[in-house]
């Protein structure tokens, strides 16, 4: 096996293999070459030198030179994935020469990822690959744009300069596990081309970063099973399995990574971290609460799909700061309380409750939620539009509740409407340019199920234009269910005000495989 470390500049230049020997690589030797060495192979790319990490991340990222980037050839435009890592596909397309953004140059041609048609490399061979993906100068210029475009979207931040947890944990993470790079890879390649109405960053390059990214993942779950772990390893499951999801809602709303979420609860159960987790385990519970109320998301179609024990839930919500509201919204009291109502649920459909129980726990739990008051310590309260999110997921929560209990209930009930206009008033509160209305995906769509006039469904989708400019990424899957369930409202016979559940429309037509919808 050739030694360790980045392929000497000559050698990219060339789009070839090096045999990375030292001080010059014998390849250009034997073919007469300048080999013009190695790169400095440490400097740190983004911004996550700030915060607790800081001192770890100084020294974890390989350098890239723009001077020795490899330039595209003339006429021809990116390569093709699968294609030989040698040299470049005949046939290249200008997709990533096409892409801009205000914040970065635009991305170059460069040699095609390797072929996954071999086996999986071990350890040492993985800690080359990863160096050789640092040094890429597209991987630098996708990094950017997640650190820069990315990041601050994914939280609300209490004033601007503050440390955002998704840069001082992730990117770091992200530089020695080669696994949630390619994740983080492939979500800003899909993000970067639905901004710019790019198919091949969208469903070639993201496509092929998100296999790569499930194909480690899938063999550090397997060594966590045997309890190989250690503390990054665990944390980059952790939120590896987050990036996942994410990418899965910035494509198209529906989760095909939503069982890798088992697999993290098993890590949980391998390590007993409810017994072990405490304040000193910052980033572990950041990740895992944000995992747990993504794995409530997704029950609210099929109660069945919850993972998350009440007991990590608890953990997670009394050990979290202020970071699991400015990231989810939901205030995390009403996550606990939210996360009995759909273990209830998940009890009766699996015939482990009987109905009359049932019943009285989920009246039980709707009376929490009607009786909650915001407590100012244990919300965010710097923005007076907070209490107006808080207010939203409690009506959101009451509603699903209330569906729960009676699903055929017409929407017309009173107690159905009261919170679609709850709902709505709160949001009525939040501009159009305030961060903060991209926390309410969730209580949005819960009103725009039971929303019956048209001016009020008018306003759902005018609010989900907000969003979408704001984020810069659409909630088309909401938006579609939405439709949906409208459409079928409207084609009932005139005196017909039996209820059309959205959840109808999570499953297959002609089959009852559901489907794992993120709503948020």
């Amino acid at each position: 096996m050739p030694p360790g470390g980045p392929a000497c500049i000559t050698c990219r230049e060339k789009c070839r293999k090096c045999d990375r020997t030292k001080p010059v690589c014998q390849r250009c030797i034997t073919k007469g070459l300048e080999c013009k060495g190695y790169p400095d192979k440490f400097r740190f790319a983004g911004v996550a030198s700030r915060g607790k990490w800081k001192n770890r991340v100084v020294s974890a990222v390989p350098a890239v030179s723009h001077d020795h980037a490899i330039p595209a050839q003339p006429g021809s435009g990116s390569y093709h994935p699968d294609a030989s890592h040698i040299g470049f596909d005949q046939q290249q397309r200008s997709a990533l020469t096409s892409c801009k953004d205000q914040n970065t140059e635009p991305l170059p041609i460069i040699e095609p990822l390797p072929i996954l048609d071999h086996p999986w490399p071990q350890p040492e061979g993985r800690a080359v690959e990863l160096d050789d993906l640092l040094m890429l100068e597209r991987t630098e210029l996708l990094l950017t744009h997640y650190d820069q475009i990315i990041c601050p979207h994914q939280i609300a931040l209490p004033a601007a300069g503050a440390d955002n947890p998704y840069q001082v944990y992730v990117l770091p993470l992200a530089y020695e596990q080669i696994g949630l790079l390619y994740a983080v890879l492939g979500l800003t390649a899909c993000h970067m081309g639905i901004r710019k109405d790019d198919v091949y960053l969208r469903e070639t390059l993201a496509v092929e970063y998100r296999v790569r990214a499930i194909r480690c993942l899938g063999e550090t779950l397997q060594n966590g099973v045997s309890g190989e772990l250690d503390e990054n390893q665990r944390d980059g499951i952790f939120v590896t399995i987050q990036i996942l999801l994410l990418q899965d809602i910035f494509e198209s709303g529906i989760s095909t990574h939503g069982v890798h979420i088992t697999g993290a609860l098993s890590i949980c159960n391998q390590l007993r971290l409810c017994d072990t987790l405490s304040k000193e385990n910052e980033r572990t519970i950041f990740f895992l609460g944000n995992l747990a109320w993504l794995d409530i998301i997704r029950s609210l179609a099929d109660p069945q799909r919850l993972c998350f024990s009440p007991e990590l839930r608890e953990a997670v919500a009394t050990l979290s700061d202020l970071k699991f509201e400015r990231v989810n919204g939901c205030p995390r009291e009403m996550f606990l309380i939210m996360g009995n109502v759909m273990e209830h649920a998940k009890a009766h459909a699996t015939g482990k409750i009987e109905t009359p129980e049932y019943e009285r726990l989920l009246h039980a739990c709707r009376y929490e939620f009607y009786s909650w008051r915001l407590k100012t310590d244990s919300y965010p309260n710097d923005d007076p539009r907070w209490p107006a999110v808080a207010e939203a997921f409690r009506h959101a929560c009451i509603l699903h509740t209330s569906r729960l209990l009676d699903v055929t209930q017409p929407a017309e009930a009173p107690i159905i409407q009261n919170s679609v206009t709850a709902i709505l008033d709160s949001l009525a509160e939040i501009p159009a340019d305030c961060h903060l209305i991209e926390l309410v995906v969730m209580p949005l769509f819960m009103a725009g199920a039971d929303a019956l006039s048209p001016h009020a469904r008018h306003y759902i989708l005018l609010r989900f234009d907000h969003i979408r400019a704001h984020g810069g990424i659409g909630n088309h899957m909401s938006i579609s269910l939405l439709k949906s369930v409208w459409d079928g409202r409207g084609r009932q016979a005139k005196h017909d005000s039996s209820n059309i559940p959205w959840v109808w429309f999570t499953r297959d037509l002609g089959s009852e495989r559901q489907h794992d919808y993120l709503i948020i």
